[in-house]
C-alpha cells in the first residue's frame, strides 16, 4: 500500500487550474490513499476544496485540520461541518470524526488536529503574535481579554485533542498492530519544531509545539515497545525528522505558500486486509 503524505498545502491560495495541476501530480504517484496533516484551506472554502480534491483523485483522503483551516470560522462550527462531510463523502475521512482506520493487517492510522499549547519556550515574554488570534473567532474572543486568557484557550484546545488522542491510541493498541501512524498538525516536541534548518527559539516555540501531546506520545510509546509509532506533522513549514524514542519517530513536512508539494510516499509492507 502506498500513501502520499501532504501538509500545509494551502490550496485556497491557488487558482482552479493550479489546483488541478497539483491533483494530477498526486495521481501520477499511483498512491492508494492520501494523508494530509492540516492547513488545507480556510474555513469558508474548506469543504469545497476537499470535495474537489477527492473527486479529482478518486482516492481515500485521510486528514486532520490545521490552524489555517479554522481561519474565518468558529471551531465548533468547522468541526460539525467536517463531521457531516465525513459521513456523506465516501472518500473523505476527517480522522477525529472517522476514528481509527485499519490500513492493513499490521498498520493502524489515526489522528487529531492538535493545537499549540504555549508550554514550551517563553510564552510570557514572546513577541510573536499569530493571525490565529485574529482570524479564528474563538481565539480572537480570548485574545481581547488578555494574553493569559488566550493561553488558557490554547491549552484548553490542546488538552482536549491530546486526551482524545490518548483514548484513540489506547483503543488502537488493543488491536495488536505492529505500526501506528498518527496524523497531527502541531509538532509534539521542541526538536521537531524546525524552521530554516534551526530549532525554533523560545519566542516561537509556544505557538509551534504541543507539549501535552508529546508527553502522551512518550508515555504510550514507552509502554508499548513492540509497536512502531510514526507521527506525521506540519505547521512549522520546516522539514524535520526526530527520533524521540527507538519506536517513536516524528516527521514534519516542509512547505511554501503557493507551492504545494508531496512530502513523501510511504510504503506499507504489511499484508492487505
Amino acid at each position: 500500500m502506498h500513501l502520499a503524505w501532504l501538509t500545509d498545502i494551502h490550496l485556497n491560495f491557488l487558482e482552479g487550474a493550479e489546483r488541478l495541476n497539483f491533483y494530477k501530480k498526486i495521481i501520477k504517484t499511483h498512491c492508494d490513499a492520501v494523508l494530509i496533516t492540516g492547513d488545507i484551506a480556510e474555513a469558508p472554502s474548506l469543504v469545497a476544496i476537499l470535495s474537489e480534491m477527492a473527486d479529482q483523485i478518486s482516492k481515500p483522503i485521510y486528514f486532520v485540520l490545521g490552524n489555517h483551516d479554522y481561519y474565518r470560522g468558529q471551531i465548533d462550527e468547522v468541526r460539525k461541518t467536517l463531521t457531516r462531510l465525513t459521513k456523506i463523502h465516501t472518500q473523505l475521512f476527517w480522522l477525529p470524526a472517522s476514528s481509527m482506520q485499519q490500513l492493513d493487517k499490521e498498520t493502524i492510522l489515526l489522528g487529531q488536529d492538535s493545537w499549540a499549547d504555549g508550554q514550551l519556550g517563553d510564552y510570557k515574554n514572546s513577541t510573536v503574535s499569530l493571525y490565529d488570534s485574529v482570524l479564528i473567532a474563538d481565539l480572537f474572543q480570548a485574545k481581547i481579554l488578555g494574553d493569559l486568557q488566550l493561553l488558557n484557550k490554547m491549552q484548553y484546545l490542546a488538552n482536549i485533542d491530546a486526551k482524545q488522542l490518548e483514548n484513540d491510541l489506547a483503543y488502537a493498541i488493543k488491536q495488536n498492530p505492529k505500526k501506528i501512524i498518527v496524523l497531527m498538525h502541531v509538532p509534539p516536541f521542541k526538536e521537531a519544531c524546525v524552521y530554516q534548518g534551526k530549532i525554533s527559539d523560545d519566542n516561537w516555540l509556544p505557538y509551534f509545539s504541543s507539549k501535552i501531546t508529546g508527553d502522551i506520545l512518550t508515555k504510550i510509546a514507552q509502554e508499548n515497545l513492540a509497536i512502531d509509532f510514526l507521527v506525521l506533522c506540519g505547521h512549522t513549514h520546516g522539514e524535520a525528522h526526530y527520533q524521540h524514542l527507538p519506536n517513536l519517530t516524528i516527521k514534519v513536512g516542509k512547505a511554501k505558500y503557493y507551492k504545494p508539494n508531496i512530502q513523501e510516499i510511504i510504503n506499507l509492507t504489511g499484508t492487505s486486509i
